[in-house]
C-alpha cells in the first residue's frame, strides 16, 4: 500500500509538472466578451474585434503558430495587440514573420509595453507598414468602419504622454478605446470619461487560485488582474496575455480576447471596493 501511494504521488506530479509547464502554456483559450455600450455599438455592432497581449516572442513556436490560425479563422476586423511583444532581441524577426501573417479586414494596431523599449526602439523601424501594422504609441486616430456619418471610432494608445494632452482634440461625444500596457490607466481613463480601456501587464496572475497568486509577482502588479472591470462609466479589460513567467500557467490560460459590442443587454463585469 505504501508503494502503492508512492507511485500514485509521483505519477501526480509528473503529470501536474508536465501540465503546468507544457500544457496549460501553450493551450490559447478564445474568450468571447460582451460589451454592452450604446456609444460604441455605433461603430462596432456587428464587427469582431480582437485582442492579445503580452506575447513576449524569442521565436516562432508551437504556441505562436497556434496564435496565428486561431486569430486567423475568427476574420476579425481589428486586431490590438497591448504591449509586451518581443521576450529577446532575437525575437524582434519573428515579431515581423508573425504579424505579417495575421489577416485583419482592416487593420492591427500595437503599443509597447514595459519589456519593448528595453530590447530595441520600435518608433525607428519601417517594418510596421509591412507587416499592415500601426503602432499606436501617444497617438490618437479616427476610424469609421461602418461608412456612416454617427460610425466613428477613435483608437488611443498612450506610452510617454499624459493621456488628456492625447485627446485635447478628440470630441468626446465620439467613442474612444484606449489602448495601453498597464491597466492602472484606467484610473486616468475614467476621468477622461473614456469607453473601454484594453490592457495586459499582469498575464491573469498566471495561477487561477487567489491564495497562491502571493507567490506570482505578476499578479501584485495590479488590483486589475483579468477580466472585465467597471469604474465609473469606463470599462477595462485586463488580458491574461499568451506568454508566462518561468514557463507556468495553472487555471489560467493565455487567451485571445473577441469583443461583441451592443447597445443593450446584461454585461458581467467586476467593481473593485476601492473603486466603488
Amino acid at each position: 500500500m505504501k508503494w502503492l501511494i508512492f507511485i500514485s504521488a509521483i505519477t501526480f506530479f509528473q503529470i501536474f509538472y508536465i501540465y503546468i509547464f507544457f500544457i496549460e502554456p501553450n493551450w490559447i483559450e478564445v474568450r468571447q466578451v460582451e460589451i454592452v455600450s450604446t456609444n460604441l455599438s455605433k461603430a462596432l455592432s456587428g464587427i469582431k474585434v480582437v485582442q492579445i497581449s503580452d506575447l513576449e516572442i524569442i521565436g516562432l513556436g508551437y504556441r505562436e503558430v497556434s496564435l496565428i490560425e486561431k486569430i486567423n479563422r475568427l476574420r476579425p476586423y481589428l486586431i490590438f495587440i497591448t504591449g509586451d511583444l518581443v521576450g529577446s532581441r532575437e525575437g524582434i524577426n519573428a515579431l515581423w514573420d508573425l504579424l505579417s501573417v495575421l489577416e485583419p479586414r482592416f487593420h492591427t494596431y500595437v503599443v509597447l509595453g514595459d519589456s519593448d523599449g528595453v530590447i530595441s526602439n520600435f518608433s525607428l523601424v519601417t517594418q510596421w507598414d509591412r507587416a499592415n501594422t500601426y503602432l499606436l504609441n501617444d497617438r490618437a486616430i479616427r476610424i469609421n468602419l461602418k461608412a456612416k456619418e454617427d460610425s466613428y471610432l477613435w483608437i488611443v494608445g498612450v506610452q510617454n504622454i499624459r493621456l488628456r494632452d492625447i485627446i485635447k482634440d478628440v470630441p468626446r461625444e465620439e467613442p474612444i478605446i484606449l489602448l495601453n500596457h498597464w491597466p492602472d490607466i484606467v484610473k486616468q481613463a475614467a476621468i477622461e470619461k473614456i469607453d473601454l480601456v484594453l490592457a495586459g501587464h499582469t498575464h491573469g496572475g498566471q495561477v487561477g487560485i487567489p491564495l497562491l497568486w502571493r507567490f506570482f509577482p505578476y499578479a501584485h502588479r495590479s488590483n486589475y488582474i483579468s477580466g472585465l472591470y467597471r469604474l465609473r462609466d469606463t470599462l477595462l479589460y485586463v488580458n491574461r496575455g499568451i506568454t508566462s513567467e518561468k514557463g507556468i500557467r495553472f487555471l489560467c490560460r493565455p487567451e485571445i480576447a473577441v469583443f461583441e459590442f451592443m447597445p443593450a443587454g446584461k454585461m458581467k463585469y467586476r467593481i473593485l471596493k476601492q473603486d466603488r
